[in-house]
């Protein structure tokens, strides 16, 4: 058993560093070298957060932590002994953040990337407090006011680099390769066929739709298929010069799925025949006219059924084959949601996003690329507020795997309850006073889609969500507000294209 224990000193939480009710604890986790969570327990009580595992090794804790006048965002420490008396917790995330932002700044550097004056002055400043904490270590209040100024100068630094590194790499690729080639869109459900007026908006903003071709809308009762509303988005795409990417034809989420699929819950082969059945009917209709088919999506989560590993890998196996069988010429693609594993902090049974991807990719079956499935900040079914840093290093581990990479996006443009939305859930705001915004949404997800086309690797960024005026399935996702109007969001996206893509 390890256990892991940290301290809050008290001026911090007074000040409400870890949130204003310090409900932010409990989504703190534990991850080893590969920086896949592990399970385990945590409880915050009188200022000391404590994370207990099966395991006793070494570990680092990744935890959302306010830092003011951005709101929270997830830090993480660097790898930790178990079984030591409390660690000062703000020191620590320093100290993290410290390591982090230095030597991600001297592998860039090393390449040829230029510094501003701004991010080592920043760089600068960060070090000498996270130094003045870390010789105040035995004043933990005063460790914890330094280590503060630390972490907001040393985080400020980590945005200015990842402006330097966007905005050069960005140039490299523009004066190397002219236009880029790099899809960019917006995921519709096929019965939301655009407006006239709303196809002008989004002809200007995306060069691809991402068209869902949804078993539960398509197959209502088992074995009547109606592809009238997916066969209209197909002939809107083609009518404007738009590149297709079809599904996920399998969305492993509630409510995207038949309801009369839970009759075959313990059924396993029959569910396999179904799914298979489904994946092919709709291959056969659109071979030909599809520039990438996303077969599947979510699998590593769990979904409105259960299913076993073995199982999950089996699904998987099965609709790739499929969809080879019938359009052997067309890319292929699966996506995993929450690439960050997150889930399996409080997961026994989860499966690891990367490991599940890296069998596929050995398997030999043809893939031609990973989607990652990104809900930025959403609670519970979405991804823990990250940095640009943090988010470019983790696409950069995934890159790993040898394949290009799909992303499809999402952040919200507000906090508040959206009755439209099919699958509700809180949303981490970076100012609880004020919530999220439409302005927070364009600062946050425009770095974001930057660090995405700075990659060369990722070859496709689509956005989930086009209009919030119908129902759609992310709360407050949409490119367009519930009046139909194109969020600023939308504006940037168009600028991009205009500037950079093909």
């Amino acid at each position: 058993m390890g256990q892991f224990q940290f301290d809050i000193p008290e001026n911090l939480l007074e000040q409400g560093s870890l949130g204003e009710d310090c409900s932010l604890w409990k989504w703190a986790y534990i991850s080893g070298i590969e920086g896949i969570p592990w399970e385990g327990n945590v409880r915050f009580e009188h200022g000391r957060l404590t994370v207990t595992r099966r395991i006793d090794e070494s570990g680092k804790l990744s935890v959302p932590w306010v830092i003011p006048g951005y709101g929270p965002v997830t830090l993480s420490t660097c790898s930790l002994r178990s079984g030591v008396p409390p660690y000062n917790l703000p020191l620590e995330l320093a100290r993290g953040c410290c390591y982090r932002v230095r030597s991600q700044a001297d592998t860039w550097e090393r390449a040829g990337l230029r510094m501003s004056d701004n991010f080592r002055d920043l760089l600068a400043q960060g070090t000498a407090f996270f130094l003045d904490a870390a010789q105040r270590v035995a004043n933990p209040e005063a460790a914890g006011e330094d280590a503060m100024k630390a972490i907001r100068h040393l985080e400020a630094a980590s945005a200015d680099l990842l402006e330097s590194y966007a905005a050069q790499a960005l140039a490299f690729r523009r004066d190397n390769e002219g236009r880029l080639g790099t899809l960019l869109g917006a995921s519709m459900p096929a019965e939301h066929l655009p407006t006239a007026a709303q196809t002008g908006d989004y002809v200007a903003a995306c060069n691809a739709a991402a068209v869902r071709v949804s078993w539960a809308e398509v197959e209502t009762d088992a074995g009547r298929l109606d592809f009238d509303a997916v066969d209209r988005m197909f002939a809107w795409s083609e009518q404007h010069g738009l590149r297709v990417i079809a599904g996920p034809l399998f969305d492993f989420q509630d409510k995207m799925l038949p309801h009369w699929l839970y009759l075959l819950e313990d059924n396993f082969d029959g569910l396999l025949d179904a799914v298979c059945r489904f994946t092919e009917q709709a291959v056969r209709r659109y071979a030909g006219r599809v520039h990438l088919w996303n077969c599947a999506a979510g699998l590593n989560t769990r979904g409105p059924i259960s299913l076993s590993e073995e199982q999950v890998m089996r699904l998987a196996v099965a609709i790739i084959q499929t969809v080879r069988r019938v359009d052997p010429r067309n890319p292929v693609i699966i996506s995993f949601d929450q690439p960050y594993g997150e889930y399996l902090a409080r997961d026994r049974e989860g499966i690891s996003p990367m490991h599940c991807a890296d069998a596929l990719v050995r398997s030999g079956l043809g893939l031609s690329g990973i989607g990652l499935e990104l809900r930025m900040n959403y609670e519970d079914i979405g991804t823990l507020p990250r940095t640009n840093l943090d988010f470019s290093q983790m696409i950069d581990r995934w890159a790993v795997l040898g394949l290009p990479l799909m992303c499809q996006l999402t952040l919200a443009a507000s906090s508040e309850p959206d009755p439209a939305a099919l699958r509700p859930t809180g949303i981490f705001a970076p100012n609880s006073q004020l919530g999220l915004t439409e302005k927070d949404q364009l600062r946050l997800a425009g770095g974001y889609i930057r660090t995405l086309l700075a990659k060369h690797f990722v070859h496709g960024i689509i956005w989930e969500g086009w209009d919030d005026s119908r129902p759609h399935i992310f709360p407050h996702s949409g490119l367009l507000d519930d009046r139909g109007t194109p969020r600023p969001l939308h504006q940037y996206m168009a600028r991009l294209r205009k500037d950079f893509l093909c």
